[in-house]
């Protein structure tokens, strides 16, 4: 009797322990290189609440990386089959090497309405080799940035801001004082070197690569080349740009425009609230224009940041219900008044909110003649994050071998973009 009493008992509790196993959440890891931004800490909170609200089964770990560090922790992490689920990295490079998972079957099986909220030309930024490897999320369109006191004091005009270069060198001199700079050049060990460099190139009808990306063109291009050398010399020659370009990223900018070191500074709209959240004082003392340039409609970068799913997830349904849910207007609609992240869906731009905040229409206005970003090539994540910016480094060390380093760097970087 008492064995069968024990046998019972132990299939009881095996039952129980299995029960309790079954109801036992998933649990999804979720990478991007902005969790560790402080702006999007409230939106995270709240995303995350209410997604397991909704989802009890499923739980979401956020996994902050420092933006230097997110590619690299990305990669390793996918060569050991140990990627988190849902990430934003740079769709190409990571879909080339078969780090991703192809999105098309789940976002063909939602709705047709669902699926017209994103238009054809942006879902094209994140595929490759016409498979869809991430659903757009936000980006973010570079602009020029103003402190509005730093350029009242400096007795310039707010509403006649640069419109070409010489006005942009006129204004940096005149907001270059014995307690600030005007600006900085950005040549820090991450890719936002590249994505400002590219503004500057483009600003003078210039191009880093040829039209089939099979050649890189920075220094053969004479408008490329030129508009290099004007930017750089900013630190180098003019003075106009705070000291230690090579080691300046996105957050040192940002710090130094909070700190009010620097009256302007290229950037997305992400990085207003940055300075704000820095420096309430900069409430409403900030004003964005279109980047100086020397042709007409000159096209600045709109970075685009997808949410992928990593192809070792093993919970790829779960994973795309987050993505789902992390994508609908109502958190589209607070990343962009709270985190200042652009949205990129076509169905929000008519929203009452939208109209009522200037600065977001004036963003947007800017980035029509915007040029997605990251390119569209497999090597682009090394390309922009280790090639360009040694390039630009050695360059403002030693600015006399600026033809010969830019050369050489068209000479390296076609070889690699014919490797593949």
């Amino acid at each position: 009797m008492r064995t069968t009493l024990t046998l019972l008992a132990g299939a009881l509790m095996g039952a129980t322990g299995l029960t309790a196993a079954a109801q036992e959440p998933v649990t999804l890891q979720w990478q991007t290189a902005n969790l560790t931004e402080e702006q999007f800490q409230p939106i995270m909170e709240q995303l995350l609440a209410e997604f397991q609200e909704a989802n009890p089964n499923i739980r979401i770990e956020p996994i902050p990386v420092a933006r230097k560090d997110h590619w690299t922790k990305f990669v390793t992490a996918a060569q050991a089959r140990e990627a988190p689920c849902i990430v934003s990295v740079q769709v190409p490079t990571a879909a080339y090497n078969g780090y991703l998972m192809p999105l098309d079957e789940f976002y063909r099986g939602e709705p047709e309405a669902w699926q017209n909220a994103w238009s054809d030309e942006v879902l094209a930024a994140a595929q490759f080799e016409d498979e869809l490897y991430g659903l757009p999320s936000w980006g973010g369109i570079y602009g020029e940035v103003y402190n509005s006191d730093l350029v009242e004091k400096a007795g310039l005009d707010a509403n006649d801001p640069p419109k070409n270069w010489n006005e942009y060198l006129e204004w940096a001199k005149a907001l270059t004082t014995e307690e600030q700079w005007a600006t900085v050049v950005i040549g820090g060990p991450t890719d936002t070197t590249t994505r400002i460099l590219l503004t500057w190139i483009w600003s003078n009808g210039g191009e880093a690569f040829n039209e089939d990306m099979t050649e890189a063109t920075f220094a053969s291009d004479p408008k490329s080349l030129e508009a290099i050398k004007f930017y750089l010399a900013l630190a180098t020659e003019e003075g106009v740009a705070a000291p230690g370009a090579t080691t300046i990223n996105y957050l040192e900018q940002t710090n130094l425009f909070a700190q009010q070191k620097i009256a302007t500074m290229r950037n997305a709209y992400w990085g207003v609230a940055k300075v704000v959240i820095d420096n309430p004082a900069l409430e409403g003392n900030v004003f964005v224009t279109a980047p100086p340039a020397q042709v007409e409609n000159a096209p600045t970068v709109a970075t685009l940041t997808a949410d992928s799913i990593s192809s070792n997830c093993e919970h790829p349904e779960e994973a795309w219900e987050f993505v789902k849910f992390s994508n609908e207007p109502k958190w589209a609609l607070l990343r962009a008044q709270v985190a200042n992240w652009m949205p990129l869906r076509n169905d929000l731009a008519e929203l009452p909110e939208v109209q009522a905040d200037p600065m977001l229409k004036e963003f947007l206005e800017i980035g029509r003649t915007a040029r997605t970003y990251p390119l569209p090539h497999p090597a682009w994540a090394e390309i922009s994050q280790d090639d360009v910016v040694k390039a630009v480094q050695e360059a403002l060390l030693e600015p006399e071998r600026t033809d010969e380093i830019f050369q050489k760097l068209d000479k390296d970087v076609t070889a690699k973009l014919n490797d593949y």
